[in-house]
């Protein structure tokens, strides 16, 4: 039966040539999609990994760091070292991976305790009178892990990896014993209570508003994760930040919805400002160089002016095709204007952050419509609205 260790595999290939190969390493890829087939249910096996090694060797031979480690861990994957949570998490291949899988975490610990305290309780009453170590030793027979690997009973002396809904468990069992970190706070907590029983109580207004900002907090740091993480697709940073359009500043007001007003032509986010002009946002990948030297100076690099160029091009055919729009969609584009977001300095380690967003600014400031920032320039104005609030 086909699991979702398959399509999650699938998926990745796709992903690793969406972040882009070079012709012969993506020639390589798609002979092991090819193999594995566009429907469920897919075809692995030995087959899948030799095409898997054969384009990890020739990403190394060409010195893409990046791509080879991917294909490294598709390859693990197709052999089951790699289990199917962690490469979900690792390369966000599903929307909401990270906080889906934490939450189970979470869950499953809460389950624990619970089923911990309700056995310690009658075991207490059955037998009130037990020693510490007969404690114990009742504890480590409740919790006793069962194995990951089982034996076929069929056929005596093979064995089997598992896959589907059983390698969650088997992820999760890893997790608890070799990842969970567990830190006591209680002296925090008795400070915390301390000032807040010297103090009046939070009026509900004042609840609601601690609430949205632990949503925003939550939500800033789920997107630095996204923006952080070398593997990131233009495609996850827009889902996260479609989500969470505060992040753009209270200038302005709820997503359009239409990104594509004129044919041909769209941008990620489109905005809407307080008078009812346009603001459109362009992603792009935040894991890439946008800075490079240029007779003793740093200037932008081809990524950027191409980025800009495509922005230009949409605003010009806005301008262009405005009686239309405002006929169809009651949208006045006359005044818009359009945000390119681009780039971190924590993957241009070789400029300082500083002397990047200078070179970006004084490059906006030749621009009459279009603003060009980092993704930092963008968490950091975030954090600090919360920081404000």
């Amino acid at each position: 039966m086909p699991t979702r260790s398959d399509l999650t595999l699938r998926l990745f290939l796709e992903k690793i040539i969406e972040l882009g190969v070079s012709d012969h390493v993506r020639s390589l890829l798609d002979d092991a999609l090819r193999h594995m087939g566009k429907r469920s249910p897919y075809r692995g096996g030995r087959d899948l990994v030799d095409l898997l090694r054969y384009a990890g060797s020739a990403a190394k031979s060409e010195d893409d760091l990046h791509a080879s480690e991917r294909i490294e861990d598709a390859l693990a994957s197709s052999m089951y070292v790699m289990l199917r949570p962690d490469l979900e998490i690792k390369y966000q291949l599903f929307p909401g991976s990270r906080l889906r899988y934490l939450g189970y975490i979470r869950s499953t610990v809460e389950d624990f305790g619970q089923l911990f305290l309700t056995s310690l309780r009658q075991f207490n009453a059955d037998q009130p009178d037990a020693s510490p170590d007969e404690i114990y030793h009742f504890l480590d027979g409740l919790f006793a892990s069962a194995r990951s690997i089982e034996e076929d009973e069929q056929e005596p002396g093979r064995y089997r990896m598992m896959r589907g809904p059983r390698e969650s468990s088997a992820w999760l069992r890893e997790v608890l014993l070799d990842r969970l970190d567990i830190e006591d706070r209680s002296t925090v907590g008795v400070a915390a209570n301390h000032h807040q029983s010297g103090s009046a109580a939070l009026s509900l207004a004042e609840l609601v508003q601690l609430s949205q900002l632990k949503i925003r907090s939550d939500a800033l740091q789920h997107l630095r994760c996204v923006v952080q993480n070398p593997h990131s697709t233009e495609g996850d940073l827009q889902h996260a930040l479609a989500r969470n359009l505060w992040i753009f500043g209270g200038s302005y007001l709820q997503e359009l919805g239409r990104r594509r007003l004129v044919p041909g032509n769209e941008l990620d986010i489109s905005l809407v400002r307080p008078d009812g002009s346009i603001h459109g946002v362009e992603l792009k990948r935040a894991n890439l160089g946008i800075v490079t030297h240029q007779r003793g100076n740093v200037i932008p690099n081809s990524q950027v002016h191409r980025a800009v160029g495509q922005t230009m091009n949409y605003l010009l055919a806005l301008d262009e095709d405005r009686p239309r729009i405002l006929n169809q969609h009651g949208v006045d584009v006359r005044r818009a204007g359009a945000t390119v977001i681009i780039g971190h300095p924590d993957f241009q380690p070789d400029v300082e952050e500083s002397e990047l967003n200078d070179v970006l600014r004084t490059y906006s400031s030749h621009l009459a419509r279009i603003e060009v920032i980092t993704y930092k320039q963008l968490l950091d104005g975030a954090a600090r609205a919360l920081d404000f609030s």
